[in-house]
């Protein structure tokens, strides 16, 4: 069994005339779940779930009748607590060996530019397109650097030891956005969806980096309502830590750290507010 718990914040901030658009939404995401214990072995305690602050920001000017605009996209990402090795909030011993953090706030931090077109068929299907975007990853400790796993540039010699590390990535290359929203059933239940694809020129440019959100909310009563959230990341060049042995325990013996899909998904209840 598992039990969970979290809280997701959302502010948002947009703006819209006859010749430009610019909307703005900042998140934190955070979710705890505790799992019922398979073996002895596996600590107890709560393992994070969600950890994400997020910062969106898309502005568009009206450039070709009324569904081109010249645009620009802003995507940056963090986290707001340590990670584990292990995944739980305090660190546990691990066949012996000591817990290690691996990720903590603006270690990695991700900011992505992508300056391009936008084209809104109607008020709520949405495509952008930027054949410039600038992709920056950056890694604040440089113990967690050396750890080769959150996609700043690493060498490694022959046998795979790292010689040289940076504490940043930086890429230029494609990115394609589409976005969806819309109201149903009297404006009772709604849905936003994002899909983003980027794909570096630099390096490996047929391994796509994806991104893709989804919020359906149904409303209970004036202000308050049940939100389901899916999300799936992949980024070829971030390493996660994955539970081989299927024991619940990240970071034990068979273990391994390697590019993989990440599925998050959370029922939440949220109170609005408009101001």
């Amino acid at each position: 069994g598992c039990f969970g718990v979290g809280g997701l914040g959302t502010i948002s901030a947009n703006r819209k005339d006859e010749k430009s658009f610019w909307n703005n939404q900042f998140s934190l995401q955070l979710a705890l779940q505790k799992q019922s214990r398979t073996s002895l072995s596996q600590p107890s305690g709560f393992q994070k779930n969600l950890d994400m602050l997020r910062l969106q920001s898309t502005y568009g000017y009206k450039i070709i009748g009324d569904k081109w605009y010249a645009s620009a996209d802003l995507l940056a990402q963090t986290q707001l607590l340590k990670t584990y090795k292990s995944n739980y909030l305090k660190p546990v011993t691990l066949d012996g060996n000591p817990d290690i953090v691996v990720s903590k706030f603006i270690a990695p931090a991700l900011v992505q530019f992508s300056p391009g077109i936008t084209y809104k068929p109607d008020a709520h299907l949405t495509f952008q397109y930027s054949p410039v975007a600038v992709r920056y990853i950056y890694v604040a400790d440089d113990s967690l650097a050396f750890l080769d796993i959150h996609g700043n540039d690493v060498t490694r010699d022959a046998n795979g030891v790292i010689t040289s590390y940076k504490n940043y990535f930086l890429g230029l290359g494609s990115e394609l956005v589409g976005r969806y929203e819309n109201k149903y059933f009297k404006d009772r239940f709604a849905v936003k969806s994002a899909l983003r694809l980027f794909s570096n020129y630099l390096e490996g440019p047929q391994n796509v980096d994806v991104l893709f959100t989804n919020n359906f909310n149904i409303q209970l009563f004036k202000g308050l309502s049940l939100d389901l959230l899916g999300e799936l990341f992949y980024d070829h060049d971030v390493k996660m830590n994955l539970d081989t042995n299927e024991n619940g325990i990240y970071g034990d013996t068979g273990d391994r750290q390697a590019p993989a899909t990440q599925l998050t998904g959370a029922f939440m209840l949220k109170y609005s507010v408009i101001f």
